[in-house]
């Protein structure tokens, strides 16, 4: 009986990996996810935000086994800048940072 536990353990367990490995989201699902979370509509380096023109300053991919993140750095017309990050599991993506008024040197002195 101890078995049978470990073995259906077992392979749940690994369906899950191959669940998680084949959904990892893809960088078009994160734009979906910024225009449906965020109402953010990113084309090329060129974004719509509440009818206000942002620019793309910075994007960031981190590819992992079972999961990815995903970031945008967004500059409106005034200098002040957004950093939203998502992380991307099972075909969608979950909220990790966002942070209206981001500034790199801010958060290097910081800590």
């Amino acid at each position: 009986m101890k078995k049978r536990i470990k073995i259906f353990t077992s392979a749940l367990i690994i369906l899950l990996f191959l669940t998680l490995l084949l959904s990892k989201p893809s960088p078009e699902t994160f734009n979906k996810w910024l225009v449906e979370k965020y109402d953010i509509e990113c084309i090329g380096d060129n974004c719509v935000n509440n009818n206000s023109q942002e620019k793309v300053v910075h994007r960031s991919t981190d590819d992992y086994i079972l999961i990815n993140k995903m970031g945008i750095t967004l500059e409106d017309e005034e200098g002040r800048r957004t950093l939203i990050e998502g992380i991307g599991v099972f075909g969608t993506f979950i909220p990790f940072t966002f942070n209206p008024g981001y500034s790199p040197l801010k958060d290097i002195y910081k800590y």
